[in-house]
């Protein structure tokens, strides 16, 4: 009786073609290679997605950058072709002023 179940289990198995392919040294070895490098090796793919998000970031900080030294250097070129633009910027960010002149700073009240 075993005997007839086991023949029976052998025949279905051995006629099906999943079977004979998923028994395929080449495959099962393929398998293997593609489950290790994914999910087990060190450069996973969730170390790639992370590395790749990060490289996202830093791509638009960069553009952030660029367009900040932008500005800059067109206040740096505002201010070093006028004279009065460089006093009016020395008196509104460092709080310069002449001799015979006072300064009041008024700051709003937050309530």
């Amino acid at each position: 009786m075993a005997n007839n179940v086991i023949s029976t289990i052998k025949k279905a198995f051995g006629e099906s073609k999943v079977l004979r392919m998923v028994r395929n040294k080449y495959v099962v070895v393929s398998v293997f290679f593609l489950v290790w490098v994914l999910f087990i090796d060190t450069n996973n793919i969730f170390v790639w997605m992370n590395d790749l998000s990060t490289v996202k970031q830093q791509e638009r900080q960069k553009v952030h950058y660029r367009e900040a030294i932008q500005q800059t250097d067109e206040k740096l070129k505002e201010l070093t072709s006028n004279k009065d633009s460089l006093e009016k910027f020395a008196r509104e960010q460092y709080l310069f002023h002449q001799k015979d002149e006072e300064v009041f700073i008024i700051t709003p009240c937050n309530e």
